[in-house]
């Protein structure tokens, strides 16, 4: 029995309530059934995927990274401003961009894809290659030196690889995020 002072809910405050408290396993399944959606559209997409190809969550696909034997997946852009490492890194790392979280710089290997793919559909014209003070390098996430403080650099005007530490400005940031070719 309800208390005197309090009344019983109305029906449309009960459907309020059931809509907005859902049990976990209603969200569980909605979210795995957009997670197969996803999954199903990318593997399509991938069926027939050439370099340089938007996919359906707007990446670019660039080839398929054989050091990590997988499918590299790229920002459509840059980011917005050159950077130095620490806050390219950061950048990337944080990044939550076309439904994904998962990017980080490239390797140098990647870089060297990239730039053996940068004219080659959606990637056409989206790479620096004329800037000035720096600004036509790419970081990588590759590290080298005694303590990781030599990062590795590719310049996209002509693919010459260098190291960080010799730049006068500095360099682009292109995410990049992988997907195993065994997932597709």
């Amino acid at each position: 029995m309800p208390e005197p002072d309090k009344q019983p809910p109305t029906d449309a405050q009960k459907k309020a309530a059931k809509f907005l408290i859902r049990p976990k396993s209603d969200f569980t399944a909605w979210r795995k059934a957009r997670e197969e959606e996803r999954a199903q559209a990318f593997a399509k997409a991938m069926a027939h995927a050439k370099i340089g190809d938007v996919m359906p969550d707007g990446t670019v696909y660039a080839g398929i990274s054989l050091p990590m034997n997988a499918h590299l997946f790229v920002t459509p852009q840059d980011a917005a401003v050159a950077m130095q490492f620490n806050e390219a890194a950061k950048y990337t790392r944080e990044l939550d961009a076309h439904g994904h979280q998962d990017w980080r710089l490239p390797t140098i290997e990647e870089l060297q894809l990239l730039f053996r793919n940068n004219q080659k559909g959606a990637l056409k014209g989206t790479f620096n290659t004329t800037g000035r003070n720096g600004s036509f390098w790419y970081w990588s996430g590759t590290l080298m030196g005694a303590h990781g403080n030599i990062i590795r650099v590719a310049r996209f005007s002509d693919g010459l690889e260098a190291w960080g530490t010799a730049l006068r400005g500095p360099p682009n940031c292109r995410p990049v995020r992988l997907v195993p070719v065994f997932a597709v």
